[in-house]
């Protein structure tokens, strides 16, 4: 219970001790902020006039590249696809086509001789 009140006591000074800074704080920094406003309209307008075309023609060249290497990147997916099939399916196909084109072949061979 000590513990408690002795937080309680010293948040009840903090408080009032920052409150009065804080006001007096507020009191100086809404004029410094207000000129500071005054002085960076010139800033924003400059910025408006020249950083928006800047910034659109970036964002543009930004999409440009993103759709060229979209589209490098589809068309590589359907080559790694295609080479896919190739060696799954139409590769063990032929060595099948070989392998019983070689028996036929040389049991035909074996039939003529005989």
């Amino acid at each position: 219970m000590r513990a408690f009140l002795k937080f309680a006591l010293l948040g009840f000074v903090a408080l009032a001790l920052l409150i009065p800074a804080g006001l007096a704080l507020i009191a100086i920094g809404l004029p410094v902020m207000a000129a500071l406003v005054a002085l960076t309209i010139p800033v924003v307008a400059v910025l408006g006039m020249i950083g928006i075309p800047v910034f659109l023609t970036a964002i543009l060249a930004v999409v440009v590249l993103a759709v060229v290497f979209g589209v490098l990147g589809a068309i590589l997916a359907i080559g790694f696809a295609v080479v896919k099939l190739l060696l799954i399916v139409a590769l063990p196909l032929a060595l099948l086509g070989w392998v019983l084109s070689a028996v036929f072949s040389a049991r035909s061979k074996q039939d003529a001789a005989e």
